[in-house]
């Protein structure tokens, strides 16, 4: 009796033993081919543009360490200071055009700029893509860094739903990537506007005639102001500009403009 058992439940142990260990456990391919078989939304881009900071540009008529001249009423300093905002667009530019290979079609993107068409999240633990428009049927992903991935998103038929392009795509060159297009604003009045005139040696002063908010240009109606300084003066701070002069006389100024604010 115990003999015939054993003949009878052989079989089926035999069989567990031939079972693939990845029917018990997940892998990474078992992953993959769930993923295909699933249908996505592509995300709405990000915002329009995104601010990045600002920054200061100026104008000014001299450059450091640099040997100048300025006659009496010619400006020795002349500066305009203004505002610039920058920010990072909703677009991308390829700089040299890729190719994209996969078993069944041939993509190739030109050099251009293109607009950031979606994102998509992918992965056990997501991770965050930018999509470009769809080329045909097929949608390109770029990791954040850039880089092309070779992982496609496929348009269902008669659907707005994605799903995971099976095959994995030869990108050429490799190491081909878009960069982020960015902007930027410039106001179109001074936040600052001087400039210092030569007037000459008087009572054995070097004398420095200033104009702020330039009346002419883009400042307001402006203001006015005067300062003298020993006419053997070699080193002298003009509205915190620190300025060497090498002669000064009654007709002009000789000088080096060695460092700014």
């Amino acid at each position: 009796m115990r003999f015939a058992f054993y003949l009878f439940i052989l079989p089926f142990v035999a069989a567990c033993s031939l079972v693939p260990e990845s029917w018990f456990t997940g892998s990474r391919h078992s992953y993959e081919v769930e993923e295909i078989a699933r249908s996505y939304t592509i995300l709405a881009p990000p915002p329009e543009t995104i601010f990045q900071g600002s920054e200061t540009i100026y104008h000014r008529n001299y450059e450091l360490n640099k040997r100048m001249v300025a006659n009496v009423g010619e400006p020795i300093l002349r500066v305009q200071a203004f505002r610039r905002t920058n920010f990072i667009t909703r677009k991308m530019i390829l700089e040299k055009p890729i190719e994209i290979q996969t078993t069944l079609e041939k993509i190739t993107l030109p050099a251009r700029e293109y607009p950031i068409y979606g994102m998509f999240e992918m992965g056990v633990d997501p991770e965050v893509f930018f999509v470009l428009p769809p080329q045909d049927n097929l949608y390109v992903m770029i990791n954040m860094d850039g880089t092309i991935h070779n992982r496609f998103l496929y348009k269902m038929k008669g659907s707005e739903k994605v799903t995971i392009f099976p095959d994995r795509a030869k990108i050429t060159p490799k190491n081909a990537r878009l960069k982020r297009v960015t902007n930027s604003s410039t106001d179109n009045i001074p936040f600052q506007d001087f400039e210092v005139i030569y007037d000459g040696i008087k009572n054995n002063q070097i004398v420095l005639f200033h104009k702020y908010a330039v009346p002419g240009t883009y400042g307001e109606a402006g203001s006015f102001n005067s300062t003298a300084y020993p006419a053997d003066s070699t080193m002298i701070s003009i509205e915190g500009t620190l300025v060497r002069i090498i002669r000064a006389d009654k007709d002009k100024i000789e000088f080096i403009v060695l460092k700014n604010p």
